[in-house]
């Protein structure tokens, strides 16, 4: 009665032990999960306000194109109107030139920002793909440690079996 109370004692402790490991794997699995959610999170935040600016600078490129467009109309009239007044018309020419090249000027650092933006935006969908890898090999290495410990388990469980046979 002693040793199958003392046997008893040892297979409920085993058991507790083993509901512990299990109880631990499973805290830790749910960690790895709790932690992909905020990487989740993390990128969509990140990749919304990368889209926001671009969404603002491509209206900044567009308004500056309207008002491009705007100064070659008034440029035209200007032409039209060179018979009344050439100087006036020239002065105005020279002014829409200039607001004309500070305006492409402005334009081609608006798209530099844009592309820089854009080469950001793909860097950290880059390092969002490179995490997600990094998560499942770091979940298919908790996989198998799983698996392993299971596997450990049942080589214990058959040695007891058969330590218990032998006596």
């Amino acid at each position: 009665r002693l040793k199958n109370a003392s046997s008893d004692v040892k297979q409920v402790l085993k058991n507790e032990i083993d509901l512990d490991i299990a109880a631990d794997l499973r805290k830790k699995l749910h960690c790895a999960k709790k932690e992909k959610l905020e990487i989740t999170a993390k990128h969509n935040t990140e990749l919304a306000s990368c889209e926001g600016q671009i969404a603002k600078l491509r209206s900044e490129v567009e308004k500056g194109e309207a008002l491009r467009q705007r100064l070659e109309y008034d440029l035209v009239v200007a032409r039209k109107d060179a018979g009344l007044g050439r100087r006036a018309a020239e002065e105005r020419l020279a002014e829409a030139h200039r607001i004309q090249k500070e305006l492409c000027a402005q334009n081609i650092e608006l798209q530099g920002k844009a592309n820089e933006i854009e080469k950001a935006f793909q860097t950290s969908q880059q390092k969002w793909k490179e995490e997600c890898r990094r998560f499942e090999c770091d979940l298919e290495e908790r996989d198998n440690i799983i698996q392993n410990c299971n596997q450990e388990y049942d080589l214990v469980m058959k040695e007891k079996s058969r330590l218990e046979e032998t006596l």
